[in-house]
């Protein structure tokens, strides 16, 4: 399945490759109609080749996967 990318997933400067190794290396957690059309998310949290861990959220599209946000863990606020 073809994987794109949208600008807003590049906002905190993590490659493309950094974000496809995450993405081949763990079991991906689904979201049910979580999108704003009601698409379905695919949701990634692991540890990139340099050892940094991600989060990789992408929509599931009929024809794709188009990934909409990557950001590192560390950068999360928690309350």
């Amino acid at each position: 399945m073809q994987v794109r990318f949208t600008r807003g997933s590049r906002k905190h400067k993590i490659g493309r490759a950094h974000a496809l190794h995450v993405m081949g290396a763990v079991t991906p957690e689904l979201i049910s109609g979580a999108g704003d059309r009601g698409d379905d998310q695919l949701r990634w949290v692991g540890p990139d080749d340099r050892g940094l861990e991600l989060e990789v959220i992408a929509l599931v599209l009929p024809d794709m996967l188009l990934v909409i946000h990557v950001m590192p863990t560390a950068l999360r606020r928690t309350p």
